[in-house]
């Protein structure tokens, strides 16, 4: 009776819809930048490079295939995100590297806490007072 319960339970849990995957931009504590949506693509794509201030902008990502990084950059590129690796591909070989990646929210976070040229984004729950949110996105 137990298993026959918790089978249900399970079949129910990944039948049910999948809720939107949300996400807190997250800049140094003493930054004041606020970049918007338009803004972190160019970032992210390093056609934007300094800071209102003349400090380079470091950016970083998720690793490819994470969750988060789907996440971003579909709510970030939308149906160009399908096109990043060929626009990274021939930046490669103008001397542009994309940039670099972490392995966690946790591991973002921490280097953003530490950088005051930093920017990423990590699930809102990893969040504290190390850092500032300064955008959220939300993807379904």
């Amino acid at each position: 009776m137990r298993r026959a319960l918790l089978a249900a339970l399970l079949l129910a849990i990944s039948a049910a819809p999948v809720s939107a995957e949300e996400l807190a931009v997250i800049v140094h504590g003493a930054r004041t930048d606020r970049p918007n949506v338009a803004e972190l693509a160019q970032i992210y794509l390093k056609q934007r490079r300094f800071w209102a201030d003349g400090a380079r902008i470091v950016a970083v990502n998720r690793e490819s295939g994470s969750e988060s990084r789907t996440a971003f950059e579909a709510a970030v590129f939308g149906a160009r995100a399908a096109q990043l690796p060929v626009y990274w591909n021939r930046q490669y070989f103008q001397g542009v590297l994309p940039p670099a990646t972490l392995a966690s929210d946790e591991a973002v976070k921490r280097f953003v806490a530490s950088e005051r040229e930093a920017i990423g984004y990590v699930h809102p729950a990893v969040v504290d007072d190390s850092v500032t949110v300064v955008l959220k996105l939300t993807h379904p």
